[in-house]
């Protein structure tokens, strides 16, 4: 393995602080960290993010307050014997895809694939559409109902810590999601992906010169107060990703867990690796928990047998991600262009999706 370079205290510092107060402008955040000029907090974060260990800003969207139809996303784990390549030409098709990892499995070839969906039904039938005809040849719908809750690692915690006291009493963060609430305009919709997904780290001057290229018309003004109103209303909320060490010397793992209750539940996801050097965001999909988290492979070496000493779970299930693999995508900008601005609704056309798929299908050698 690749030697670990230590961070210094300066750098763990400025980690945690740029972690705990992500909407923090840099210039307050200067007050949490040693560093004592401006200029030289800019440059460290700077060479942070060279290194790997920084992502970011971007921005988490509560898609429960972008319209009023019901969106969901989507955790996906599917199964196959066909190549990358020819799986990515039919998902392709459907448009609101927002992730695909490869992930790591001695003896299935197994993709993660993260989609928005406003009819759970409908993505089902076209799963099961690919699978009637051997595109995929199993699948695994699992449906986000809740906020995402993010905690970034701490880098004075442990890096491989002990998993006893999951069911400890602690605070339980709140994950339920408001309502639509807020008519969503023109500009909106068109900044609102860019923002998402950091676009020059989410600089609005960027996302203005980007737009006027897609031959828009919107003024800096316009840009700016759609920035606003969406961080207001609570639709966008800033994040950082930050990685316990440089990204290619960490394992990134999806664990799926049920226990005999919600609360049970919940514990368990906000007492895992808490306090930890280690990553982690986490949903409710239904009555089970979806944790992923980036570590030292320390960590994941042994966190099944740490698991299987754990009676209250009842179900597991661990998919270690390839993220630095030409098949990985981790941050597709969501497809907002069925958001119909007299309605306040977004409704994807599965039926023109599965028309196009069937059309694949039969162009395809046999």
């Amino acid at each position: 393995m690749v030697k670990i370079r230590e961070l210094t205290y300066s750098e763990k510092e400025l980690l945690n602080a740029l972690g705990k107060y992500p909407e923090m402008p840099l210039k307050e955040l200067l007050i949490h960290t040693s560093y004592k000029r401006m200029s030289s907090l800019v440059r460290k974060v700077d060479q942070l993010k060279k290194r790997n260990i920084v992502r970011g800003p971007f921005y988490d969207v509560d898609h429960n307050k972008l319209c009023r139809n019901t969106l969901h996303r989507l955790f996906c784990i599917l199964e196959t014997t066909r190549s990358y390549k020819t799986i990515m030409s039919y998902l392709d098709i459907i448009e609101p895809l927002s992730w695909t990892y490869l992930v790591l499995s001695p003896h299935k070839r197994l993709l993660n694939v993260g989609f928005l969906s406003s009819d759970n039904a409908e993505m089902v039938n076209l799963f099961q559409l690919l699978k009637d005809n051997n595109i995929i040849s199993d699948y695994v719908v699992r449906v986000h109902h809740h906020t995402k809750v993010v905690e970034n690692p701490n880098f004075f915690g442990d890096l491989n810590p002990s998993l006893d006291r999951l069911l400890d009493p602690c605070n339980v963060p709140d994950i339920s999601s408001e309502d639509y609430d807020t008519e969503w305009n023109q500009c909106d919709i068109s900044v609102l992906p860019y923002l998402e997904t950091g676009y020059k780290n989410g600089k609005l001057v960027e996302i203005l010169r980007a737009e006027r290229k897609s031959n828009k018309t919107w003024k800096y003004n316009q840009i700016k107060y759609s920035h606003q109103k969406m961080v207001s209303k609570g639709l966008i909320k800033k994040i950082y990703t930050i990685y316990p060490f440089p990204r290619a010397q960490c394992v990134i793992f999806i664990l799926f867990l049920k226990t005999g209750d919600i609360i049970s539940t919940l514990r368990m996801l906000r007492n895992f690796a808490k306090g930890a050097r280690v990553y982690k965001h986490y949903v409710l999909c239904e009555d089970e928990g979806a944790l992923s988290c980036i570590s030292h492979p320390s960590f994941f070496t042994d966190l099944m047998y740490k698991l299987d000493q754990i009676d209250e779970i009842t179900e597991k299930e661990v998919y270690p991600l390839r993220s630095l693999s030409k098949g990985s995508s981790p941050a597709i900008p969501s497809n907002l262009d069925y958001f119909d601005f007299d309605k306040q609704t977004l409704e994807y056309p599965y039926r023109m999706y599965e028309e196009k798929i069937k059309e694949k299908l039969e162009s395809e050698p046999g």
